[in-house]
């Protein structure tokens, strides 16, 4: 089951996230206003109280290190360059994973019934009527990122910060059903389609908290791969493959005439606990509306979720009414 608890319903674009939206690379940039301050102290104070210190220890201290403007660089020799500026202490760094790991079964149960996850998106790519029956069908990267990705790589999405979403999942509900039968641990699920005789430009996705897998779907097979780190792959029709693109990585398209799809899903770093990863979606619950309400709002899903009574947190003297300095936390992915 996702440690993130039941979907909750909200808008799929929302202004402020924390480092993971299919618009990828967003950086987090906070101006150094008191209110600004205040604000992520707020946040820090409920985020404690909600879990604990102990239990949150690393994502509070997360919290601290993405909020002051620091960013984390390291090369591994043999690995590669890693650079996160949305970041836990203490977690495996490995350009690619191994699928065959125990940490991820349900990859291998997706390899198994790939087909059925390759038909329904056919069929989907037949229906002259998907862009007016879904919602923001085939999106392309944010406008900061679209230097890296270009107009070529877009995206449909399926789940958004461990929140489904409904009308496009409707249109795939096969696909939706082996997601959940399978127990994927997902954060986001989306398509991804990359144009023939085009790539993605090395950069780092700037989280190391979230792993990124691939299901090829319909790949040209021999002429398209992914570099993460010092290492290259090439893609497979019902192959997976998990990266961490916290590493610098690149991706091509080398085919002249056929376009990639694969399936991505971005989940938890398998060495979270379950209560690191519900805190980190406490942050993406908070940050999506910056205000105490927004504040009070993660609180009453966190404390249902976990399905006890509910903090209280004193209310602050100033109330913050919008978020314009708060870019925070961003995200990305392939």
């Amino acid at each position: 089951m996702n440690t993130c608890g039941s979907p909750i319903a909200r808008p799929l674009h929302c202004k402020h996230v924390f480092h993971m939206s299919r618009r990828p690379g967003r950086r987090m940039m906070l101006h150094s206003s008191r209110d600004d301050d205040v604000y992520v102290s707020r946040i820090y104070e409920a985020l404690k109280l909600q879990y604990g210190e102990t239990s949150a220890k690393r994502v509070l201290q997360s919290l601290s290190f993405a909020a002051a403007g620091q960013e984390y660089t390291r090369f591994h020799p043999d690995k590669g360059l890693q650079k996160a500026s949305s970041y836990i202490t203490g977690l495996s760094a490995e350009p690619f994973h191994d699928v065959s790991s125990p940490h991820f079964t349900w990859m291998m149960r997706l390899e198994e019934e790939y087909s059925i996850i390759r038909d329904e998106l056919n069929s989907a790519l037949l229906n002259p009527r998907l862009t007016t029956l879904g919602n923001h069908i085939w999106a392309s990267a944010a406008r900061e990122e679209a230097i890296a990705y270009g107009p070529d790589w877009k995206t449909l999405v399926l789940q958004d910060r461990c929140v489904w979403e409904d009308t496009n999942c409707k249109l795939f509900p096969k696909t939706v059903e082996l997601l959940r039968k399978n127990s994927v641990p997902s954060v986001e699920v989306f398509f991804a389609r990359q144009a023939p005789d085009t790539g993605i430009k090395p950069h780092t996705d700037n989280t190391n908290f979230i792993l990124t897998s691939h299901l090829g779907l319909d790949v040209p097979e021999g002429e398209c791969w992914m570099k993460v780190g010092e290492f290259k792959r090439e893609w497979m029709n019902g192959r997976g493959m998990i990266a961490d693109t916290s590493f610098i990585h690149s991706t091509a398209n080398e085919s002249r005439t056929q376009t990639r799809y694969v399936l991505i899903v971005r989940f938890w770093h398998p060495d979270l606990t379950p209560e690191e990863c519900c805190a980190l979606q406490f942050l993406f619950d908070a940050l999506n509306e910056s205000s105490e309400d927004g504040i009070a709002n993660a609180m009453k899903l966190a404390t249902k979720r976990q399905g006890k009574s509910k903090p209280v947190l004193g209310k602050a003297s100033k109330k913050r009414e919008k978020a314009g300095g708060l870019g925070l936390l961003a995200k990305g992915m392939k």
